[in-house]
């Protein structure tokens, strides 16, 4: 029973991630309900992000001192967080929060295309063939309607970059504390992203300034889907694998589409296919948590390739 502790410790690390992509599952919802642009709820997120971080390493005793050499790599790691999120709010304004969400299925594929070139593991075919299940889950979802096709591409485009910084980030927790990491990339995403607004004359006004009902969406954002689940993601990353949790967020398009049916059932309407593509998405997850275990494969810490570009 000498393994019972780290079992245990890797259920825990499962519920955990199942509960971080719940509450992502969110954050389309949120991107549809504030009433605001892309970028501006990007902006918005980081910074209520940075101030609920802020918080909980007070409240956990955890330091966020920038002394640490991955500093330059939280940095880098929080432009490719900034560049996701646009290109995830801009498929909800320009399709539909169902759209923008199921699109990030495809990050379970493109994390088993990139995670090999950061790990210098081999290609698991086995992840491939799952990653293109869930594409393919994805046209049944969708139907390929010419109206959606921007929302898609747009969607496409941030899946690859939130599997990206998903691997990075899978090698950053090995040597560093989860709230500093994720502090550090909100606070890189904020900052960039206030700049290019304020370039354009498109800063948002301040949140006490906005009406009610944007407010509490922010807040919701930045501080549960935001601060809350954002650490809790890079958490479990010590306990499993990019592609499980890659997999695992294939779950939030699921949640989105089913809230945002009963929220808006005129607009976010599913097609009949769309249950037989939801049940390939539970179908890969049910599988490679059975193959994951059945292989023996767990998260281990291979020693860490230098953190720059493949």
């Amino acid at each position: 029973m000498a393994n019972a502790p780290a079992r245990s410790a890797h259920r825990k690390a499962v519920l955990m991630m199942h509960l971080t992509v719940f509450l992502w599952g969110w954050t389309g919802i949120m991107g549809k309900w504030i009433d605001q642009g892309a970028l501006q709820i990007a902006y918005v997120r980081c910074g209520i992000a940075c101030a609920g971080l802020l918080v909980a390493a007070w409240f956990m005793r955890r330091t966020l001192s920038p002394r640490t050499p991955d500093l330059f790599h939280y940095m880098l790691t929080g432009l490719l967080i900034l560049s996701h999120w646009a290109f995830f709010y801009l498929a909800i304004k320009l399709g539909s929060a169902s759209v923008a969400a199921a699109c990030m299925s495809m990050s379970a594929f493109f994390t088993a295309l990139i995670s090999p070139l950061w790990t210098k593991q081999r290609i698991s075919w086995v992840e491939v063939v799952l990653g293109l299940v869930i594409i393919g889950a994805l046209v049944l979802v969708f139907g390929l309607e010419v109206r959606y096709r921007t929302g898609i591409l747009l969607g496409t485009v941030a899946a690859f970059i939130g599997a990206w910084f998903g691997v990075v980030n899978s090698r950053l927790v090995m040597r560093g504390e989860p709230v500093r990491i994720s502090f550090y990339e909100m606070l890189t995403a904020m900052a960039g992203m206030g700049l290019f607004l304020a370039w354009r004359g498109e800063l948002p006004p301040a949140l006490w300034h906005m009406n009610g009902h944007d407010v509490l969406g922010h807040l919701i954002l930045g501080l549960v889907c935001t601060s809350l689940a954002f650490t809790l993601g890079i958490h479990v990353l010590q306990w499993v694998t990019p592609f499980t949790l890659g997999l695992a967020v294939n779950l939030e398009p699921v949640y989105t589409i089913l809230i945002a049916l009963l929220l808006w059932p005129e607009t976010e309407r599913m097609h009949a296919g769309s249950y037989i593509g939801i049940a390939l998405i539970l179908g890969c997850i049910t599988f490679n948590a059975w193959y994951q275990r059945k292989a023996g494969q767990k998260a281990k810490s291979a020693p860490l390739p230098p953190l720059t570009s493949p």
